[in-house]
């Protein structure tokens, strides 16, 4: 799992813009770079001495570069679809594929000997491509897929289209990549955002970052050209492995303060139907830890409690109300999740890993 930015020869920022932007997108933590080969006609030669200078810093930075490249493309470059020399040269890592390929294409191209990885478009696959794909032998190693990104609003995909075309990738092991969207610095012409899922659009790029992660996307990408500083830091630091919840903190005792901020929970394999229950929580008591009762408000959705004493065997055991429950006497409120994020705890399944912080 990796994070990425993206960078757009000629559009809204120089070469200098672009450059800052990478150097400060790696100190915070991205790994990999999405640009476009699409180059206009006109102005073909700067945009390509551009190109060249931003895959040389990319390379000196450590930073992977996949870029969208056309049939039409390959001409732009002198470069042969039938010898991947020329991009190879470019010290690019990876090439994204779409319309005007063949399968028979496609497949070629991840049998190349350079190393390149060949990227399909998750959001448009279908399983009569990857039926026709697999008849002229892939190397299934090479290969990668990334979803779109849809500069106009209302034309982004749904949560359920995503899934449906991930089961089918990953049916092959293929690595899939996707968009979130910046709310500070949005791309021309369109300036509404580069997000992959339509819901995501007006969501801050971290929570939008964490949703596309619980659904099993490999690589999460800055769509929109140069995100805010601090949108880089709140994106950079996420751990992707482990659903970790902004809260409220709503106790100041140590036992469970100890409790919630464990490096992560569990949830159980019984998922229950009102609450996630972390399987881990209780282990963490020790063996003269007291946890009297206090705070035993109502629980609300996204509400994080811990049972107390007078829940016997049960004390210790922290849970995520996914409903409004009533108040307990047995049951300590010691935390919210901030509201923009409570949607995701639907998301959370029997062994997802989950924390808190504030």
């Amino acid at each position: 799992m990796a994070k990425g930015i993206s960078i757009f020869v000629g559009m809204d920022y120089s070469l200098r813009d672009n450059l800052k932007y990478m150097k400060l997108a790696k100190q915070n933590g991205f790994e990999k770079i999405f640009t476009s080969l699409h180059i206009p006609e006109a102005d073909y030669q700067f945009a390509l001495e551009e190109f060249k200078e931003i895959t040389m810093f990319a390379d000196s930075l450590g930073m992977k570069v996949t870029a969208d490249i056309s049939p039409r493309a390959f001409s732009y470059i002198n470069a042969d679809m039938n010898n991947l020399k020329v991009l190879s040269e470019l010290k690019i890592d990876g090439i994204r594929v779409d319309f005007g390929f063949t399968p028979q294409d496609i497949a070629v191209f991840t049998r190349n000997s350079y190393g390149l990885k060949i990227e399909i478009n998750a959001s448009t696959v279908t399983e009569n491509f990857l039926k026709e794909f697999e008849k002229y032998k892939p190397n299934y190693k090479m290969l990668q897929a990334s979803h779109n990104y849809y500069p106009r609003l209302n034309t982004g995909i749904s949560v359920e289209t995503m899934i449906k075309k991930n089961n089918m990738l990953k049916k092959y092991n293929i690595e899939v990549s996707a968009f979130i969207p910046s709310l500070v610095s949005k791309r021309g012409p369109i300036y509404e955002g580069l997000p992959t899922l339509e819901m995501h659009r007006f969501m801050k790029p971290d929570v939008a970052a964490k949703h596309l992660y619980i659904l099993g996307i490999d690589n999460v990408f800055l769509g929109d050209s140069i995100a805010s500083i601090e949108e880089l830091k709140t994106v950079g630091i996420l751990n992707e492995k482990i659903l970790e919840f902004n809260i409220e903190l709503l106790s100041d005792c140590e036992t469970e303060k100890k409790i919630i901020f464990n490096e992560f929970h569990i949830n159980r394999l019984d998922s229950a139907q009102d609450v996630v229950r972390s399987m881990n929580s209780r282990m963490l008591l020790n063996k003269d830890s007291i946890i009297n009762p206090n705070n035993n408000t109502e629980r609300k959705l996204g509400y994080i409690t811990i049972d107390n004493k007078d829940y016997l065997r049960y004390c210790g055991e922290l849970q995520i109300c996914k409903k409004d429950l009533p108040k307990d006497s047995r049951v300590n409120v010691v935390g919210k999740i901030f509201e923009e994020e409570r949607f995701l705890i639907n998301y959370i399944d029997e062994e997802t890993k989950f924390g808190f912080k504030t």
